[in-house]
């Protein structure tokens, strides 16, 4: 990966090799702290976004062969994109896509506002599309457990809004705080294509001049008390058993400990927890664990029946101890590497893939290689597997299910 311009002081471009896509694929988004207080407006202003020209930007699309525009929001650990893509064809003129993304972002500020009346209209959609969240209930126990192990720290807020933030929102206050998100925050443009396209794209810093002037975040500290432990109800059948678990990633070879400790637990079919869960025990219909991006936290998901909630959490915590205690067997480490390595070597072939990866290592200020991080996996050895499990400290045990029954904490 090339960066151009690395020390721009607000826009920043990032070159990714693209020479063997039929497309080339244009991500610039507007790097935002993730608070409660913008969240909403800024998961309401994708929705308004793609409305506000949408007729003209769908035709104008069209001509360029079938091209595809979205306007998006995206959450990455303590961070909130808003996120504008074009992937375009090669046959169609960089320049000409260029001014297309440019017009995207910023012809709604020509206009001087936002329509109230199609504010009003898309705070519904989005309030609706926030209720279909909820009853989807595998991915609302997810957001909860990730709410409640990250509480008091920004990995809490939910990059998608909150429902009943949504009233007090008007179409001129959107307006304004749109305006000055695009004159004020940082801007990150990544260019998966040609090389020689370069210079057809370093126009656009000249859209965003000066320096970032959007407030950080603050620094919180999340509480040091012992787990907790929540219950909710809805209507289901199966329950689902969530547990959040704090981690070690203090460096990049911490990272890659744990994301190697967290395929050996419950990242795959063949990990820990599902033999000695499902396959030993037949305590539930689904478990496996999950690392958020670019968040210090490990979650652990089952499908059960809810009288078992007890023994599946136990269960969990054995699987750890066994792998502080006992480790790892060779074999067992080199398979979850190669399966790692095999994700990232299929990357190089995914545009999309490319820019998910490279992004999240520039927001951490990393701006790693692939070849490095995939170094970092493959010398990961049983001791550090060891000190990734070590590191585990539980935050929080949380049970969705269709009925009350009570737990203890044991």
């Amino acid at each position: 990966m090339a960066a151009i311009e690395k020390y721009m002081p607000r826009c920043r471009i990032f070159l990714l090799d693209g020479e063997k896509f039929r497309t080339n694929l244009f991500v610039l988004f507007f790097d935002l702290p993730l608070k409660r207080e913008t969240a909403t407006k800024t998961a309401l202003l994708t929705e308004v976004l793609k409305r506000n020209n949408w007729q003209e930007t769908t035709t104008q699309a069209e001509e360029f062969y079938g091209a595809l525009w979205d306007v998006s929001v995206v959450k990455k650990g303590d961070r909130q994109l808003l996120l504008f893509s074009l992937e375009i064809l090669k046959s169609v003129d960089t320049e000409e896509a260029v001014a297309f993304l440019k017009k995207m972002v910023l012809q709604p500020l020509e206009k001087g506002d936002f329509s109230e009346k199609e504010v009003m209209r898309q705070k519904k959609i989005l309030k609706r599309k926030l209720k279909s969240l909820q009853d989807d209930k595998k991915a609302y126990a997810r957001k909860r457990v990730s709410e409640e192990t990250a509480e008091g720290t920004a990995y809490a807020v939910s990059g998608d809004g909150y429902a009943e933030d949504l009233e007090e929102i008007t179409a001129k206050g959107l307006f304004l705080f749109y305006r000055n998100l695009v004159e004020q925050a940082e801007v990150k443009l990544f260019f998966c294509g040609d090389k020689e396209e370069k210079s057809k794209i370093l126009g656009l810093r000249q859209e965003f001049p000066g320096k970032v002037l959007w407030k950080e975040k603050e620094e919180q500290e999340q509480s040091k008390n012992g787990p907790r432990f929540l219950q909710e109800s809805a209507k289901m059948e199966q329950a689902r058993l969530l547990m959040g678990f704090s981690a070690d990633v203090e460096n990049g070879h911490r990272r890659a400990a744990l994301r190697l400790m967290n395929q050996l637990l419950g990242g795959s079919p063949d990990s820990l927890l599902f033999r000695k869960i499902r396959e030993e025990q037949g305590l539930c219909y689904d478990v496996k664990s999950y690392l958020e991006p670019m968040s210090p936290y490990l979650f652990v998901q089952a499908g059960i029946d809810a009288e078992d909630a007890k023994e599946t959490g136990k269960l969990v915590l054995k699987a750890i101890e066994q792998l502080k205690k006992e480790g790892v067997s060779e074999e067992k480490l080199e398979q979850a590497k190669e399966n790692i390595l095999r994700d990232y070597d299929g990357m190089a072939d995914t545009p999309w893939a490319m820019v998910d990866f490279f992004a999240e290592q520039v927001l951490q200020g990393k701006e790693l290689t692939t070849e490095k991080f995939l170094r970092s996996i493959e010398r990961t050895d049983e001791e550090d597997i060891i000190r990734a499990a070590n590191h585990l400290e539980l935050k929080v045990v949380y049970l969705l299910s269709g009925k009350e029954e009570e737990h203890g904490e044991e």
